[in-house]
Parts: structure tokens; sequence; C-alpha cells
């Protein structure tokens, strides 16, 4: 089915939730939904025993430096170690995992002892004199690749400083993840500024304010800051009111530094991160009590991912450029990865487990609030996806491939596992499971 056919048919409904108008849409009752399958105690029996039996006592014994501090990535499907490199990226996705854990699940002094061991790794070996963070890191800290202008890195070390401050009641940590926040403002602001993966300079992608946002609300639900409030009111304003394209209504990725839309990029939408970004928003509206900007982000999510599903092969596509048939698209090389994309046509067919984590994640929120049938659907359509096609369970491996062409064929062996999203996910259905199954 051609893509105006399916938008057409999805009917008014789909259009008032994009338009951010009630909808009149089937709703399940909370004490019957069956979701991938299983009632909502069993899901909670299995999201527990993935997290807590199988993820983490993989990256316990495979990923975890208990020695050095810090944690390794570029791990096979069963552990194996392919290169001991630590990204700061997933250093401080590590501290904010942990401490989260510490934080949300009984208090583990093991949890906080890794989070605040990788802390230290990270202040010891990081930071560079000339003010900004070195990007990739040898296992003993010796600086691989310093400050290239991703600075994706300092942002995750932030958000694990802030939750890793709760967690220690470590003020020390709390002034530093909000030094980086303060700092990587005013970088951003400078027009001449290039962001990693954005096609030049003074182009702001979506991604710099989802964790700007995420990073912001979750300070606030905790402290006070003005400056941090002004952070979260400019992040939900760019990705509500300019990110979000009306002619295709869809969030396009990359925008000028006035928010205009570059040439090239006006009909692209990197759909994960959207479906991603707009969950935070929601997190964010529930923080101010802001019900109708959540509703609006509940309709936008549903949109994007019925634009974004494959309903050949399932999965949902990385990109779409709407009505470039021919589009080339650049080539796509995963980071931390040696693999190699290429894709012609209105769809980049690259599928992520990242991105089926978040519709997890964003489904179950719309589902515990309203009960849509439609959430639980897409619930079940991600979980079997990720079941069936990224998931190494089948073969006797606690691993997962994380990137795929269009058919999502495994790959023998791969140089990289994920420590964010996927147990991201997890915690985060966890928690909303518990709520859920306590409701009257």
């Amino acid at each position: 089915m051609k893509r105006r056919a399916f938008i057409g048919s999805a009917g008014a409904g789909l259009l008032a939730a994009c338009q951010g108008k009630r909808q009149t849409t089937p709703v399940l009752g909370i004490a019957k939904v069956r979701l991938a399958g299983m009632t909502l105690a069993e899901l909670r029996k299995r999201y527990h025993n993935d997290l807590f039996d199988v993820m983490l006592p993989f990256w316990d014994q495979h990923g975890v430096d208990h020695e050095l501090g810090g944690v390794m990535h570029g791990l096979d499907y069963d552990g194996r170690l392919v290169h001991s490199d630590k990204l700061l990226w997933f250093q401080g996705r590590a501290i904010w995992i942990y401490s989260f854990l510490y934080n949300h699940f009984g208090k583990d002094p093991r949890h906080l002892e890794i989070a605040g061991k990788t802390r230290e790794f990270v202040l010891r070996h990081a930071p560079q004199p000339d003010g900004w963070w070195a990007e990739l890191l040898a296992r003993d800290g010796k600086v691989l690749r310093g400050f290239q202008g991703d600075v994706y890195g300092m942002y995750f070390v932030a958000e694990g400083l802030q939750e890793y401050a709760w967690a220690a009641k470590h003020e020390e940590s709390y002034q530093l993840a909000l030094g980086l926040m303060k700092k990587l403002r005013r970088h951003i602001e400078d027009p001449k500024v290039v962001i990693a993966g954005t096609p030049g300079p003074g182009v702001r992608p979506q991604g710099l304010w989802m964790v700007n946002l995420n990073i912001a609300t979750q300070i606030l639900k905790r402290w006070n800051d003005p400056e941090i409030e002004g952070i979260a009111r400019q992040s939900v304003d760019a990705v509500i009111d300019k990110h979000y394209n009306p002619d295709i209504g869809l969030n396009n990725e990359n925008l000028n530094f006035d928010f205009g839309r570059p040439d090239g990029e006006e009909n692209k939408s990197l759909l994960g991160h959207s479906i991603e970004t707009l969950w935070m928003v929601m997190d964010e509206a529930l923080r101010k009590n802001d019900l109708k900007l959540w509703d609006l982000c509940a309709g936008r999510i549903r949109h994007h991912i019925e634009v974004g599903w494959d309903w050949i092969y399932g999965g949902l596509a990385q990109w779409v450029n709407v009505d470039q048939g021919d589009y080339v698209w650049p080539v796509e090389r995963p980071v931390g990865t040696d693999l190699e994309f290429r894709f012609r046509g209105e769809y980049h067919y690259m599928k992520t487990l990242w991105s089926l984590n978040e519709i997890l994640a964003a489904c179950l929120k719309v589902l515990e609030r309203t009960g849509a049938e439609w959430a639980a659907r897409f619930f079940g359509m991600a979980q079997e996806v990720i079941d069936g096609k990224f998931s190494r369970k089948k073969y006797g491996q606690p691993g997962y491939m994380l990137f795929a062409g269009r058919k999502m064929i495994q790959q023998p062996h791969v140089a990289r596992q994920d420590n964010y999203h996927p147990p991201r996910q997890l915690m985060l259905n966890l928690i909303a499971l518990d709520r859920m199954l306590k409701a009257p």
C-alpha cells in the first residue's frame, strides 16, 4: 500500500491525533489488558527476569570494568570482548543506569559502587585542559580521541551525574551536572558551531533538544534551578512548535539555527528519535501538569509509529523522506560498529533495537494513562520483533543485534552491545507496570 493511501485509510482519528485533538479510539480495561500475549503480571515477571537475571549479569561479567572503572561496550552476543575502548557516551550512560537502579530498585550497594567507580574513571581521564571532554578513552583512560564536536557524551555524563548525586547525596556531582548543562547550552547557542552528525554549521538536531529536555526534567523533579527550567521550556518549544512540520505531520530532525528548514531536510523525519523525544515531552508535561500537551504528544507518537512501521517485514524504519522516492540516503555507519548500510527510496530501512525500545516505553506510557488500543497493539508488535529478530536468546546467547537491514537478517557476530536503551526501557516499564498493577 502506498504511503498516501495508508495515511488516508487511518482516518480522521489519526489526523485529529496529529493536530492535538482528542480522538475517539477503543479503550482497554487495564485489568484485562494483555500485552505481547501476556497479562500485566506475566509481563512484569518476564521484564524483571530479563533485567536482573540476564541483562545486568551479562554487563557485570563482561562489560563493567571492576578493576579500573567504567564500562567496555565492544562486546559480541556472548560477551566476548572485541575491543576494550570506552566511549564517553557509554560511561555517562552507565553512571545513570546504575544510579537509577540504586534509586528505584532496592538500593543495592553494588549498583552504587559501579556508578561511583565509573564516575571516578570518567572524572579522572575525560576532562581536558581546554575545558572539553575526550570522546574516546582506552581501557586505562588514555585519550584515544579528544573532543571533536560530539557533545552527546558530555550530556550523558551530565545525566549520569545528576542521578548519582541523588543516589549518593553527593553535592559535587550535582554541581558538575549543572555546570555541564550550562556550558553546553552556551556552546550550542553559537550559530557557527557544528553539532556532530548534522549536515553543517548552524544546524541543530532534534536530538539536541531531546537530551537537554530529558536531563532537565529529571533535575527539576528534585531540584529548582531557573536556568534548567529555561532549558526545559526552550526544548519543549523546539520539539513541539519548531521541529514539528505540519505539512507532513512529522517532526523534522534537522533545523537551521533560526529554526528554518534546511534545503533537502524539509520532508525528513528520524522516526525513532521523534518517538523517544515525544515521550520525554510527555514526562515534562506531567511534571508541569499540562495534560493538553501530554495528549498532543500521544497523538504524534502514534502518527510517527504508523508512518514508520514496516508493514511487510516489521520493525521501524530509521528515516522517511516523504514523497522522495528516488532519494539516495547517505551511507549509515552506526557508532561503535563496522557495519555499513546503503538505501535508496522514500524510506531508510535500517532497523534498530533502540527504536523498538522507545516504542515500548512510549506505548506503555500511553496505555497506562488512556488504555488506548493502538498503544497495546504497537507494544505487542514491537516486542514481537525484538524477541523474533533482535534477541539472541533462541541461539543460547544473552546479547542482542542492535542494527540490521530491512529484513533484519541475523549477523553471526557483532562488536557492540547497548548498556542504555534496553535496560532503561525495562526499568521504566517495570515501574509503570507496578503502578498499573496497583491501580484499582
